[in-house]
């Protein structure tokens, strides 16, 4: 394995993980998660491009998120262009990619739907992740199936695989060997609990009724447009039965939602989307002792107590409604013989549960409290052995996946070490309704008040998705004459085509310039356009980056007196040329002062950095 130009130095267990599946040809890998399995996939393809045994790797992938997060990592660690394919792309697309890619990561649905294309275009490599879901009528299964001669070189990778999946996959995969969580090489490495995301995705009827009630949300304002997006949380996070129970009543919210009504009895729109990929969760982790299952809704509690009956679960929804039988039914709880207990909020706090080695969470919030409290259970220290997983049931494009990355954030915020990755993280966050705000963005440089209109959200939550985009550098703006205009930083030509006006600096203009990194104030740049811009450009050689620029200016009026403006960008500055139009946005503000609102001088407490 010596030669391997690698941007990560992989482990000594990794590299023997490789050699032992390049020595087999056909095997498959058992590892805990957090061990860092796709290294080995990554050693694995090196391998096999370099000295030319295969042709083509496929990595299969169970979710969007992860086909997006492999293809990002195959490029950052092998240096070689991976590609992600998916539904998403039109067939002419997928087409291109498949003939262009030398790996390609793609979900299973995806690679069966375009299975002529794979063989077509010579993949002789597979590498199958989780590749636990390779049984019965899986998609995954379908496709080794029919692929069985197709692939010379297969490698499965999976944290666990049930005994009772081992002979299906031995047969389509290869050989399974374990590398124990209790190796001293490994266990290092592993957290005491694993963050798992399952994406359960509305199908073509559902997203309908999803349309629908965006439709509503943007024909009423205030107290009204609330409610509406009460109901998409409803629909989005705990299922159209939910929805369909808060609807049956004689509100105000049915009344404006009337014609949602008929929607929800279509056949093809399920009582509750996310109870498959539930049943996934439960089957990847079939040897559980005890799970808890976090819900919000009673209705959703009871259906699911009845949908798994074989599991022999206890429902608790409230003390209220346990009424006498509170104690009777905590003691089922904390028995050996129950395996799943359901709980709605009642369980959170005041409600002494069992504790689980297995926390799904079916019902996305973003209250760190509540997100603390659940996790409790998890968290709780024994002396038990082994790892305990936390699974995340959540909706993709919606805001139930909004809500479940606002947790985490604010968990970690609040000291909660959760064992999920940045990189999962970032591909989550193009999963949120926040991400349509790059699309509306992509060309068409706008004011905040229009990504409100255009995408149906809400401003505060424009502004908070707004910010993250710029303090990741994606996103920045210039003040015009409609205020602050925002861009895609790819977009920065478009900026200066269609407002030239504002970027056109008045040299007989002095102004001071204070540029930051973090809370960090570097050194005053004062005097006018020409006087300041090679130092500028000096200082963001020297720091790499700036977090955000302040400037100070005096327009001279037609009546003689001086107007006092300050400027704030809030954005990460990192290149020279975003650098030079800020400041050429700076000293045009003859062009557009009267159109802002005039701020204070911000002093260094980020928190009370405002906006201008």
């Amino acid at each position: 394995m010596t030669g391997f130009n690698l941007k990560v130095k992989p482990r000594d267990y990794q590299i023997e993980a490789a050699k032992w599946a390049l020595s087999n040809k056909r095997s498959t890998i058992v590892m805990p998660t957090g061990s860092g399995k796709t290294l080995i996939a990554v050693l694995f393809s090196k391998e096999l491009l370099e000295k030319k045994l295969a042709n083509k790797v496929l990595v299969l992938e169970p979710t969007r998120i992860l086909v997006e997060q492999t293809a990002r990592y195959f490029e950052k660690t092998l240096g070689i262009k991976a590609l992600s394919i998916h539904g998403r792309y039109p067939p002419e697309k997928r087409i291109e990619l498949w003939r262009k890619a030398k790996v390609a990561a793609a979900t299973p649905e995806t690679a069966l739907n375009d299975v002529k294309q794979v063989i077509q275009n010579n993949y002789d490599a597979i590498i199958v992740d989780e590749c636990h879901h390779t049984t019965g009528k899986d998609a995954y299964a379908k496709f080794m199936k029919i692929t069985e001669k197709v692939f010379k070189w297969r490698l499965g990778l999976s944290a666990h695989i049930p005994k009772s999946r081992r002979h299906e996959i031995e047969r389509y995969i290869g050989k399974i060997r374990i590398w124990s969580w209790a190796d001293e090489r490994i266990r290092k490495y592993v957290p005491d609990w694993i963050g798992e995301i399952y994406e359960a995705e509305l199908n073509d009827a559902e997203k309908q009724v999803l349309e629908g009630l965006e439709e509503a949300r943007l024909e009423y304002t205030g107290k009204y447009r609330g409610l509406v997006n009460l109901a998409i949380r409803w629909f989005v996070r705990d299922g159209a039965l939910a929805l369909r129970e808060s609807l049956e009543k004689e509100t105000l919210l049915a009344s404006i939602l009337s014609h949602i009504k008929p929607m929800l009895e279509n056949r093809k729109v399920r009582p509750l989307h996310k109870l498959d990929a539930l049943k996934r969760v439960l089957n990847d982790h079939e040897g559980f002792n005890k799970a808890i299952i976090f819900v919000d809704r009673v209705i959703v509690a009871e259906y699911l107590g009845k949908k798994l009956m074989h599991y022999n679960p206890v429902i608790i929804v409230g003390k209220t409604r346990l009424g006498t039988d509170l104690r009777e039914v905590l003691r089922r709880a904390h028995s050996s013989e129950t395996r799943i207990v359901v709980s709605t909020s009642a369980g959170e706090e005041g409600i002494d549960l069992p504790e689980a080695d297995l926390l799904i969470i079916w019902s996305n919030v973003a209250s760190p409290l509540r997100f603390i409290q659940r996790h409790g259970r998890i968290l709780r220290l024994t002396g038990k052995k082994g790892l305990k997983f936390v699974a995340y049931i959540a909706t993709p494009d919606t805001p139930d996946m909004d809500s479940l990355l606002d947790a985490l954030e604010l968990a970690r915020k609040n000291g909660v070490d959760v064992p999920i990755d940045e990189e999962t993280l970032e591909a989550l966050w193009r999963r949120t309704t926040r991400n349509r705000i790059l699309s509306v963005l992509s060309g068409k440089p706008m004011p905040l008040e229009w990504i409100s209109e255009i995408t149906g959200m809400p401003r505060d939550l424009v502004e908070k998705a707004i910010k993250r985009l710029e303090d990741k550098g994606l996103v920045i703006y210039i003040y015009t004459f409609l205020g602050k205009t925002y861009a895609l930083v790819d977009d920065l030509f478009i900026l200066k085509e269609n407002f030239e006006e504002y970027l056109t600096p008045d040299t007989s203009l002095a102004a001071r310039i204070k540029p930051y990194v973090e809370n960090k104030e570097l050194r005053m740049v004062s005097g006018t356009y020409n006087q300041v811009i090679t130092k500028l450009i000096r200082l963001l050689r020297r720091y790499g980056e700036f977090t955000r620029i302040s400037a100070s200016l005096q327009i001279p009026l037609e009546t003689g007196a001086l107007q006092q403006i300050m400027l704030h960008y809030t954005f990460r500055i990192n290149n020279e040329e975003v650098l030079e139009a800020i400041i050429r946005n700076i000293y045009s503000a003859s062009k557009y002062y009267r159109f802002i609102t005039k701020t204070p001088w911000p002093s260094n407490n980020a928190e009370h950095y405002g906006e201008s």
